[in-house]
């Protein structure tokens, strides 16, 4: 069961037209899984994989990602050295015929739902949204194959920031679960 630790959030901006320089191109890559319900389009410099990040839910779900790595510390460095990158990563879980994202939400989070996620739509789905400001922002939705959990964040150096963050936006407001 996810719990607190998955709530990171940011300012991201979803399911609106971004006009931010290099957030758009014709030439992005479409992702698309029938097993999880997705679908979205991602910058032909990205790559698609797996999970990227750990979180309570992913554990046991299904994950696909898309990212790109600005800058990664060399091997000996420890594990403080930051890494300079940018993803979505959407996972997702059968659950029971009947079980309603508002039951999950409510009984995964109890009394601190309202005040970790607001209600929301994911471009057409109806979702919950982390609250806050930060580097990361965690979406959950429904699908008809399931729940659905989205991790997106941008950890990048000043002269990427703004291009990533608009490039993750722009995957944001283009994916759409079935």
């Amino acid at each position: 069961m996810p719990g607190p630790n998955d709530a990171i959030s940011a300012d991201f901006t979803v399911g609106q037209d971004n006009a931010r320089e290099g957030a758009a191109s014709a030439d992005w890559v479409q992702l698309s899984d029938p097993t999880l319900g997705l679908s979205l389009s991602y910058p032909p410099d990205w790559t698609a994989d797996g999970p990227v990040v750990a979180t309570q839910f992913s554990a046991g779900a299904q994950c696909r990602s898309v990212r790109i790595v600005d800058f990664e510390p060399p091997a000996d460095s420890g594990a403080a050295a930051p890494l300079e990158h940018s993803f979505v990563q959407v996972c997702g879980r059968p659950v029971a015929t009947g079980v309603s994202l508002d039951a999950y939400m409510q009984e995964t989070y109890g009394e601190s739902l309202a005040r970790r996620f607001a209600q929301t739509d994911l471009n057409g789905t109806p979702a919950y949204r982390s609250r806050g400001q930060g580097t990361s922002l965690v979406i959950y939705a429904r699908s008809g194959t399931g729940l659905v959990q989205v991790v997106a964040g941008v950890t990048a150096a000043p002269e990427h920031e703004a291009l990533r963050r608009a490039q993750v936006e722009r995957i944001l407001g283009g994916l759409t679960l079935s």
